[in-house]
């Protein structure tokens, strides 16, 4: 068995994509929750909850960030891939070996420049307006998302490297399916 495939099927692989799937159900249903209250208390009872868009915007940050990890852990993120379909099979393997390096290093990028925002934010803690939450709480979500990005995104690269370099597809070399 590869490293690659080790690592995709260890524990920790299985336990982080658990995380990040409760910590989605979790951010969701307290975005939904928090909206309805807010609607209802604005509108119904014609009052307000102080600071309620800060927590939504904390939260919101973390859904959005770890639901990016998740579409990269998936390989269901946002991508143009019409030119690939219209090469021959190496010439589009390569191709696909320059964008997922360039995927991976882009990542460790703004994960570095991440651990920077948030390393500053430790140093002088800005607050929020209202609540005086720290900033740290939404920017260490960009992190979190970053270094689950570059996690998988390296993985990837490597699986698709092996696969490249070996001319078996991942799924070949580990006897199971890609996940």
């Amino acid at each position: 068995m590869s490293f690659v495939a080790s690592i995709k099927n260890s524990r920790f692989w299985r336990v982080l994509v658990g995380f990040q799937k409760t910590l989605l159900v979790a951010t969701s249903v307290f975005v939904v929750l928090i909206m309805c209250t807010a609607v209802l208390l604005r509108y119904v009872f014609k009052a307000d909850l102080f600071g309620i868009e800060e927590i939504v915007v904390i939260a919101a940050f973390w859904l959005y960030l770890i639901g990016s990890a998740y579409g990269v852990y998936e390989r269901s993120h946002v991508k143009a891939d019409i030119v690939p379909q219209f090469l021959p099979p190496k010439p589009r393997m390569i191709l696909n070996l320059i964008i997922q390096f360039t995927i991976a290093v882009l990542c460790v990028v703004f994960t570095v420049w991440a651990v920077d925002m948030v390393r500053y934010s430790l140093v002088w803690m800005p607050r929020t307006t209202g609540l005086r939450i720290p900033i740290v709480v939404s920017q260490s979500s960009i992190l979190a998302g970053y270094i689950l990005m570059s996690f998988y995104s390296v993985v990837y690269f490597l699986d698709d490297l092996m696969s490249a370099i070996t001319g078996e597809t991942p799924a070949e070399r580990t006897g199971q399916e890609n996940s």
